[in-house]
Parts: C-alpha cells; sequence; structure tokens
C-alpha cells in the first residue's frame, strides 16, 4: 500500500455539487437502486434509495442482499465525493446488522465517516423505512483506493 497518497477531505459544499453531479444521471448499480444524495450535515451524509418489485423476497420485502448493496453503496458514494473523485473505497469487509424487515418502496440512508485513515477507512451506513425506524446498520470497511487520472 506504500506510495498510495489521498487528497484532503473537499470542503462540504463541494462535495455535495459532486455527489449530486455523480448521481444526477444514474447508471448502473445508481440507476438500478435509484441511489439519490439528498445532504450532508457535518460527517453525516444522506441518501435516498427505492427499491421496487424486482428487489423483493419471497415473503414480501426487500431481500437482505439488495439492503447490503445499497448501503454499499451510499457508503462507497459518500467515500467518493469526500474525496473530490481521486480515491474509492477498495471495500475489504461488510458487516451487516438487520433490525427489521424493509417494504419495498423509498427508503433513507445515512452514512457517517468512523475514521478515515491513510489506508483504511471504515464508514457506518444505516436504513430507515418510510416511518424512520431503523431497518439494518452496516460497517464498511475498505482500502483508500487512488483512482487513476483519465487522460483526454
Amino acid at each position: 500500500m506504500s506510495g498510495v497518497q489521498i487528497p484532503p477531505p473537499r470542503p462540504l459544499n463541494d462535495m455535495k455539487d459532486f455527489l449530486k453531479e455523480m448521481l444526477g444521471n444514474p447508471s448502473g448499480i445508481n440507476k438500478f437502486l435509484n441511489l439519490q444524495y439528498q445532504s450532508s450535515k457535518d460527517e453525516e451524509h444522506y441518501f435516498s434509495v427505492t427499491f421496487d418489485e424486482s428487489s423483493m423476497n419471497p415473503r414480501g420485502f426487500v431481500q437482505g442482499g439488495m439492503i447490503t448493496a445499497a448501503l454499499d453503496q451510499a457508503s462507497s458514494m459518500a467515500f467518493i465525493g469526500d474525496n473530490n473523485g481521486t480515491a474509492a473505497p477498495l471495500t475489504t469487509d461488510l458487516h451487516v446488522l438487520f433490525h427489521r424487515s424493509l417494504p419495498l418502496g423509498e427508503a433513507k440512508i445515512t452514512v457517517k465517516f468512523i475514521k478515515i485513515g491513510r489506508q483504511i477507512a471504515t464508514m457506518e451506513a444505516r436504513i430507515f423505512d418510510e416511518n424512520d425506524k431503523l431497518v439494518a446498520t452496516l460497517m464498511h470497511t475498505a482500502v483508500n483506493f487512488a483512482i487513476p487520472k483519465q487522460e483526454d
């Protein structure tokens, strides 16, 4: 890991603009999940996600792996935004605690940075149902991975 240089975090207003731009025209998993950046306050970042029938388990709720994917993606987007798009998390561990079932539809996600070190980052993401009840908590540990600059 030597030689990996992580830039200083972006000022919060720049991060908001970066995330809105990145998620404004979603593709891939962001499009599938309809992951939307909402806002930030201090070290917490807020997202929304919409689960449709393609995310449904046999009981009619959101499948646990889909919840995990949404929490993983939201915490990754917050990390990328906080690093000015020059670093991404290379996940080493995802630990999920499920607290209750999640109905289909919109849910809210909060992401909080626990510790962002030079090489390792630890983040916590939580997902809440439409009644603001905690559904699941994710602890996300990752290696800080520098994104190579794109040549024009």
